[in-house]
């Protein structure tokens, strides 16, 4: 099974995307961690990509191509795989479908998750992450057990800058002029269904799960 999830920064693509691949045995390639293990390794493609990132622009098309094609192309990919992040524009949709039909496989679901803009920007300004174990938090709805500590290693919780209020605005912005349309452009290409993203992550896993056939105990 190939998905792709799609929708708005802060909906919540990553952490579903991670309950499906749990559930089908499949990876989950993120953009948005394939991008951070290049910053944290200090690689050319890393440097570049964080000087995007953390102005709430999209990293261009030639890297992100780059670095998914060559993640896509790995042997635990070939039974199937979820994308979060990917692809951003048309450009990028076109160089998928290309690499897909050379492989004689097609994508077989859009699961697309929308929000209102407002509680996005809530969501993601009031993330934490440990830069040591990569654990999220959250301000209001993920709280650690000591304030601004991680619950896993004591770490001291930081806001990554492509998370501070202005960042986000700019990235809805972003996504508005520029991401939607690669959405118009899967309407016409396979299935899409459209999810409305819940406070509670199991209801909203709940609704995609059914959406795609799927057994939630899977």
């Amino acid at each position: 099974m190939i998905l792709i999830m799609f929708g708005a920064p802060g909906v919540g693509k990553g952490s579903h995307a991670t309950i499906l691949a749990q559930a089908l045995q499949i990876p989950h390639v993120s953009t948005g961690d394939i991008f951070r293990d290049n910053i944290a390794k200090g690689t050319d493609s890393g440097k570049l990509a964080k000087a995007y990132m953390e102005k709430g622009l999209l990293v261009p098309d030639a890297l992100t191509i780059g670095l998914i094609m060559d993640r896509i192309r790995n042997a635990d990919c070939k039974k199937g795989f979820i994308v979060d992040g990917f692809p951003r524009t048309l450009e990028q949709a076109g160089y998928l479908k290309k690499m897909l039909n050379e492989d004689k496989l097609s994508i077989d679901t859009v699961v697309n998750i929308t929000l209102e803009d407002e509680k996005i920007i809530d969501r993601i300004t009031g993330r934490r992450i440990c830069p040591s174990c990569n654990q999220v938090y959250h301000v209001l709805y993920k709280r650690p057990h000591t304030h601004g500590l991680c619950n896993n290693c004591r770490t001291a919780l930081v806001q990554r800058p492509d998370d501070s209020k202005e960042t986000v605005v700019r990235r809805l912005g972003v996504y508005a002029t520029q991401t939607k349309s690669v959405l118009s452009y899967y309407r016409e290409k396979c299935t899409v269904v459209d999810i409305v993203s819940k406070d509670d992550i199991t209801e909203t896993s709940s609704h995609i799960f059914k959406a795609l056939g799927l057994d939630t105990a899977s």
